[in-house]
């Protein structure tokens, strides 16, 4: 008899980076003889606390896996009530994906009635980030309230358990990595790219990808454009504003550099997104904080270079494989480094076929079941 594993956190119809994990993750468990099921939100987030447009996606739902929505973020009724389902499927192991202490009380409690009901069952929660990127009264506590509250833990990057070790010292933490994400379709023609998107074959592009939030330090990228020594480069920004497009396109009108700016605000359909990541050149993420992001794995799985600060664990993979260069969280030395590429002085590995299978999801998937004893 196959083992059974429920995951809770965001999956379809929930967009977004972590429900791209969380789904990718049931797949290669199922695929590895696993039975599985995700258990998503019925609400993820009051409206008022959602920056963006929407929290749900447009596309269909990922093929061949068994979602359920149920869970109520703000409605401990609810809570038990998914914890009394649960108990009654008596899976083998629970995985919760953490992202923000907001979630402690919901997945805590939910971890906590499980185990009451099911002492065997074995839970392990995703730290995706420890410490939030905007903090608030109450996130020590709130991350102490579900870290004790599940049998193991696993991070992806060593920043993330640095941070978890700092305030639980007697808590084991696993520190994994973060797989490729491969689900958005193979590479495509840089010209045919190009042509999808009406942009211009003269042109050299920098991509910055992903939802607009001050802490990615896009502000920096802008600043840096006039330094760039190729007149040639040009800044698609791809992603969602959450916060004030306006700031941004003050600075960019008073660079005087609004003709050489491409801003899509807007949240990016899968099927969209080997386009623009095949249309670039090269990869920036400009962070000023950092504890790992999901672009890194993007541009790997579409063999692009990429610059990234020197903040959290961004530069861990970029310097052990060479695939990129590292930089300060300053506008000139972002520039210095995106300089260096499109001189060709840096000396970049272009052969990413063995980083693509020590970070594939079978990799993950091997390490996981592993290091958990499962």
């Amino acid at each position: 008899m196959s083992k059974k594993v429920i995951f809770i956190g965001p999956a379809y119809p929930y967009r977004g980076g972590i429900a791209a994990f969380n789904e990718n993750l049931a797949s290669i468990f199922q695929a590895n003889g696993w039975e599985c099921k995700i258990i998503t939100f019925t609400q993820q987030y009051p409206n008022f606390l959602f920056p963006g447009k929407t929290q749900l996606t447009t596309e269909d739902a990922p093929p061949n896996l068994t979602i359920q929505r149920g869970i109520y973020s703000t409605n401990p009724i609810n809570w038990l009530k998914i914890s009394k389902q649960i108990a009654e499927e008596k899976p083998d192991l629970l995985v919760t994906q953490y992202w923000m202490p907001f979630m402690a009380p919901a997945f805590g409690t939910i971890l906590r009635s499980v185990k009451k009901s099911l002492p065997d069952i074995k839970t392990v929660t995703v730290v995706h980030n420890f410490k939030p990127h905007e903090s608030r009264i109450g996130d020590k506590q709130l991350n102490k309230f579900i870290v004790n509250r599940t049998d193991a833990l696993v991070c992806l990057s060593k920043n993330v358990a640095s941070e978890i070790l700092e305030s639980n010292p007697d808590k084991t933490v696993q520190k994994l990595f973060h797989p490729i994400y491969d689900h958005y379709g193979e590479s495509v023609n840089k010209n045919e790219a190009r042509k999808n998107l009406a942009l211009d074959n003269d042109s050299k592009y920098l991509l910055f990808f992903g939802l607009v939030r001050s802490y990615k330090g896009l502000d920096n990228l802008i600043k840096a454009l006039p330094l760039i020594e190729d007149k040639t480069v040009k800044l698609l920004i791809v992603g969602e504003f959450y916060e004030d497009e306006k700031k941004y396109t003050k600075l960019i009108e008073e660079l005087d550099i609004k003709d050489k700016v491409i801003k899509v605000n807007q949240y990016v359909p899968n099927e969209m997104v080997p386009d623009y990541f095949c249309a670039s050149d090269l990869v920036v993420l400009p962070y000023k904080t950092a504890t790992q992001s999901g672009v890194v794995p993007i541009a790997i799985h579409f063999e692009k270079n990429i610059v990234v600060t020197n903040v959290g664990a961004l530069s861990e993979i970029i310097n052990k494989h060479k695939i990129g260069i590292v930089c300060d969280s300053t506008p000139d030395d972002i520039a210095n480094k995106i300089n260096l590429y499109f001189q060709g002085s840096a000396k970049l590995n272009k052969d990413f076929s063995i980083i693509k299978q020590e970070l594939s999801w079978q990799s993950f998937f091997d390490t996981f079941v592993s290091e958990l004893n499962l």
